[in-house]
């Protein structure tokens, strides 16, 4: 169980791996208290998702709820590597402006309250699905939400802090398939145990 609570953390947290690269890049710093609302903002909906998959799998025949989760965890990863091929040759046939972050000398913003806010309800909602499918599947609260709560908060670190390089922009744009190879990854895990 601890390494698909890893993956189902890491595949969660992929996102805000993406939004702390883009804050990065354009040079706004994320704090670490707006972090850590964040994060467990994000943890909430975790939990409510993966306890709610807990509630919906006692209504469902023991496999079926099982197989029934893995499916849509394996569907969602294919879903999240289609968006981004989609996503890729849209932006190859119509590529928008490009835009860099102008250097002044001046100490980096931060995040506004309501930015905190909106990001934190945003990665809740895109966690929801995932978190559903993985209690159908299976998984354990606890192991889920703290996966999730670590890998949420290295993540938006990492990002934000790293954001203006390369090798994290390039990271930044396969958090997208890289979720989605993982939650796969986590859909045939849950699947086979």
């Amino acid at each position: 169980m601890l390494i698909a609570s890893l993956l189902f953390g890491i595949s969660a947290s992929l996102d805000a791996l993406l939004v702390g690269i883009t804050y990065g890049i354009r040079k706004i710093r994320i704090r670490l208290w707006q972090n850590l609302i964040i994060s467990l903002i994000t943890l909430l909906g975790t939990c409510l998702s993966v306890g709610l998959g807990h509630r919906l799998a006692a209504f469902l025949p023991g496999l079926i709820g099982n197989y029934a989760g893995s499916l849509v965890l394996i569907g969602l990863g294919l879903y999240y590597i289609f968006k981004w091929k989609g996503a890729r040759k849209k932006t190859a046939e119509n590529p928008g402006p490009i835009y860099t972050a102008a250097s002044n000398g001046s100490s980096s913003p931060a995040l506004r309250l309501t930015e905190v806010f909106t990001l934190s309800l945003t990665l809740s909602l895109n966690n929801l699905s995932a978190g559903l499918s993985a209690s159908l599947a299976g998984m354990p609260l606890l192991p889920a939400s703290v996966s999730t709560l670590v890998c949420s908060v290295l993540f938006l670190l990492l990002g934000n802090c790293l954001g203006t390089g390369r090798l994290l922009h390039l990271a930044g744009q396969t958090a997208e398939p890289l979720s989605g190879i993982l939650l796969i990854g986590l859909g045939l895990v849950q699947f086979f145990l």
